[in-house]
């Protein structure tokens, strides 16, 4: 099923827009293909910008970034400057600075490429100091 030959992922291809229009959800779908279903979606917008031989060919080979290395460089000025409680803030940073969206995966992987590392929050352990406590509030 993981299998990288090009003929199976054409199929898995055609099955997902198949599904799509028996009228399936992409998170159902994507369930039952063991995708994300931001899969799925990529995979139905390139069906509706480009037609079915652009989803039927299986080029990736990755891509350079849409930001410059200085766009880079300033995101990561950006960032170092405060602290972000999720993907969310800094992508809506990007779109507004630079006009560039990026998905949540896409954040969480541009962040990763920048050195950053996404985790999200944990709860605090119940015997924590209240120093410790205070000071993480105060920086919230």
């Amino acid at each position: 099923m993981r299998s990288r030959r090009e003929d199976h992922g054409v199929a898995r291809r055609a099955n997902a827009i198949l599904l799509l229009d028996d009228g399936k959800s992409c998170q159902a779908i994507a369930e039952f293909l063991y995708l994300d279903d931001d899969t799925i979606r990529g995979w139905y917008k390139t069906y509706r910008e480009a037609g079915w031989d652009a989803l039927s060919t299986d080029s990736w080979k990755g891509d350079q970034s849409r930001m410059t290395p200085a766009q880079e460089a300033e995101l990561c000025a950006w960032l170092d400057e405060r602290f972000c409680r999720s993907t969310v803030e800094i992508r809506a940073h990007i779109a507004a600075q630079y006009g560039l969206d990026y998905s949540h995966s896409g954040g969480i992987k541009l962040l990763a490429r920048l050195g950053y590392e996404y985790r999200k929050l944990k709860g605090l352990p119940r015997v924590a100091s209240e120093e410790k406590q205070a000071e993480f509030i105060a920086l919230y």
